[in-house]
């Protein structure tokens, strides 16, 4: 495997989503980035890291559809902007409702013999949700509507603004993965607390094909001046 970006990566390989995930190589936030540099950063042996990789996607790609399908990268910015909202912007919603009694519920109830973790857990999903719930409303109702007209100096420094906003999502994400140690329950956690760090995790996975989306796909097609 040659030396790529991790945008070019996912972009050739999506179901290398899971893989970079598990092993913590940001490639939403950090897409420009190279792969051979970013394995070593994170201090894994490279030809030993790409052989590992080749043999997941030869088995994954075998089993399972493409994370992110093909068509994604042709298609106009009214139609990225269209998709982004009826599948992330709805499901990450729906994500929140979903943790939000829980995660209440578990901070009570294990809070004797798990307080430190569950409230820096309660604290970062909280951190989290707030990013992501401003957002979507800074996006739907304002940066969304100008990126569909012509390219303009104002529209450019908002999505500029847009990138920054994933970058300290992925702060508060990685935060979370260290808290919840990659969101593995402790021997006595209840059903509930099992549900919750599943809930989370699927949330962070949805994110980060989020994150990609926008700024790997949808910010450079836009910065392009391709709008229909």
């Amino acid at each position: 495997m040659k030396n790529t970006t991790l945008a070019e990566l996912v972009r050739r390989h999506p179901l290398a989503t899971t893989f970079l995930n598990e092993r913590h190589i940001d490639y939403c936030c950090g897409g420009n980035s190279m792969l051979f540099e970013s394995i070593q950063a994170k201090g894994y042996e490279t030809q030993a890291f790409l052989a590992e990789l080749e043999q997941y996607l030869i088995e994954e790609e075998a089993k399972f559809k493409p994370t992110i399908p093909d068509d994604l990268y042709t298609m106009d910015v009214p139609s990225l902007i269209t998709h982004l909202e009826v599948t992330h912007h709805r499901d990450e919603r729906q994500l929140f409702s979903a943790i939000d009694e829980k995660i209440t519920t578990i901070l009570s109830v294990h809070y004797q013999h798990h307080k430190a973790e569950l409230i820096e857990v309660f604290r970062l999903y909280s951190d989290l949700k707030k990013e992501l719930v401003i957002h979507f409303a800074q996006e739907e109702q304002q940066v969304f509507p100008l990126m569909q007209a012509p390219v303009t100096v104002e529209s450019l420094a908002q999505v500029e603004a847009l990138e920054d906003d994933h970058k300290a999502a992925g702060e508060i994400i990685k935060a979370l993965e260290r808290a919840t140690h990659d969101f593995s329950t402790p021997s006595d956690a209840c059903p509930t607390y099992v549900a919750t760090y599943a809930l989370l995790k699927q949330l962070v996975e949805d994110i980060f094909l989020h994150i990609y989306k926008e700024n790997s796909i949808l910010f450079p097609i836009f910065e392009q001046g391709v709008n229909a």
